[in-house]
């Protein structure tokens, strides 16, 4: 595993929340974010910056996102997740 992810409060009320087919489809792209690191070209990553930082975004699916940042150097911390 390159990368260890660990979940806010907010992402994880989220994920629970969630059918079991929608998070199937998280829990895929977490282990494939884990295992490749965000650089893996399906996970489509993307960086935005903030005045708190950057923050980053990550696709599970065509319209299923999810957002972290990195707390240490094979640390992330997913903040929250997004579908449209």
């Amino acid at each position: 595993m390159l990368f260890r992810l660990v979940f806010t409060l907010q992402a994880q009320k989220q994920l629970d929340a969630l059918s079991a087919k929608d998070r199937k489809q998280y829990n895929k792209a977490f282990e494939c974010f884990a295992n490749n690191g965000p650089a893996y070209r399906s996970l489509r990553s993307h960086r935005y910056r903030c005045k708190n930082g950057d923050i980053w975004s990550s696709s599970a699916s065509m319209a299923k996102r999810f957002y972290w940042r990195y707390t240490e150097e094979q640390s992330i911390e997913v903040t929250h997740i997004d579908s449209h």
